[in-house]
């Protein structure tokens, strides 16, 4: 993956993942969530991922955290609902970023060896 990105925020998944330590992107496996989409390199609209559609290509948002309807969505909803560790992972940062924002959460994930990892814990308000 281009380290070469101007907002570090589209390393960020739609559904929650990091892109930027993973090593599927550096092995040439995966190109990330977003990159390669506003330079026209890639077509929004032949990715697979119907998140990647309706967060970033249709509602033009960085993640489904900063969406409106992410409460009652059924798109991110079932894909967290999915068994496994990673997807509760994934909805773990999702949280953590519409509580944070992406700054803290890119500050939290910069130290993890794949596309999810542990995340400090909440703060209490007025702390």
């Amino acid at each position: 993956m281009k380290d070469g990105c101007e907002n570090p925020a589209r390393y960020i998944g739609c559904c929650g993942a990091y892109c930027k330590t993973c090593k599927m992107p550096a092995e040439g496996a995966c190109r990330g969530c977003k990159l390669g989409y506003d330079s026209g390199e890639r077509d929004i609209q032949k990715a697979r991922c119907r998140i990647k559609v309706c967060c970033f290509g249709e509602k033009g948002l960085e993640t489904c955290a900063d969406c409106p309807d992410y409460d009652t969505c059924e798109i991110i909803s079932g894909f967290h609902n999915k068994k496994g560790h990673k997807y509760k992972k994934y909805h773990e940062s999702l949280e953590f970023i519409r509580k944070n924002g992406n700054d803290e959460f890119i500050k939290a994930a910069g130290k993890w060896k794949g596309a999810y990892g542990r995340l400090p814990p909440a703060t209490p308000p007025g702390d």
